[in-house]
C-alpha cells in the first residue's frame, strides 16, 4: 500500500523514471562525502542538513539504512548547449521534488536529493543555532555520502541524456 502511494506520488509530481530497490543496494562512498569539504555547493557547515552538521558517514548511511526499501527517482533537465538554462533547469527539478514532498508529507518515508534543506529560508546553522524543524529536516544524498553515479550505472539509469540534458536524482526511503 504504502509503496503503492509513493510510486503514485512520483509519477504524480512528474518525474522521468525510478527504480525500486532495497537499502543493501545504495551505494556509499568516502569519496563522495569527503567532497562536501570542498564545500563548492556552499552548504559545508551552514546547513544542519549538510556535513559535518548531518553527522559523520556512518551516521548519514544509517539514516537511510534504517529502512529496508527505497525508490531511485529521476527528473531529467535540458541545461541548455551553454548551461544558460540551468537556473530554469535547477528550479523545475526543485519544483518537482517539493510536490513529491507535499503528496508524500504524511507518509513514513524519507525522501533526499541533491543540495541541503530548505525547509527555512535561512538555515539556523548560520547563526549557530540548532535546527528549527529537526523532525523536517531535507538530506541531502551527495551530503550523506551517496554515489549518485555509480548508482545510476548499477540501476540502468539516465544520468547524461545527452543534447545537454542531466539527470537529478532523488530517493524516497520507505
Amino acid at each position: 500500500m504504502l509503496k503503492d502511494d509513493i510510486i503514485k506520488a512520483i509519477n504524480d509530481a512528474g518525474f522521468d523514471e525510478y527504480k525500486e530497490i532495497s537499502s543493501k543496494d545504495l551505494i556509499f562512498s568516502e569519496d563522495v562525502f569527503g567532497e562536501c569539504a570542498k564545500n563548492t555547493c556552499g552548504n559545508y557547515g551552514k546547513n544542519h542538513s549538510c556535513p559535518p552538521l548531518s553527522g559523520d558517514m556512518q551516521e548519514n548511511m544509517a539514516r537511510f539504512l534504517k529502512y529496508e526499501n527505497g525508490i531511485i527517482i529521476n527528473k531529467i533537465v535540458d541545461m541548455g548547449e551553454f548551461y544558460e538554462k540551468m537556473m530554469t533547469a535547477t528550479k523545475e527539478a526543485g519544483d518537482a521534488l517539493q510536490n513529491l514532498r507535499d503528496l508524500l508529507e504524511d507518509k513514513p518515508v524519507l525522501i533526499a536529493g541533491p543540495g541541503g534543506c530548505r525547509i527555512c529560508k535561512t538555515c539556523a546553522a548560520i547563526d549557530n543555532e540548532p535546527c528549527r524543524f529537526p523532525d523536517k529536516r531535507q538530506y541531502s544524498m551527495e551530503g550523506s555520502g551517496m554515489d549518485i553515479v555509480s548508482m545510476s550505472r548499477k540501476f540502468n539509469m539516465i544520468y547524461n541524456a545527452g543534447d545537454h540534458k542531466l539527470g537529478y536524482f532523488y530517493i524516497v526511503m520507505y
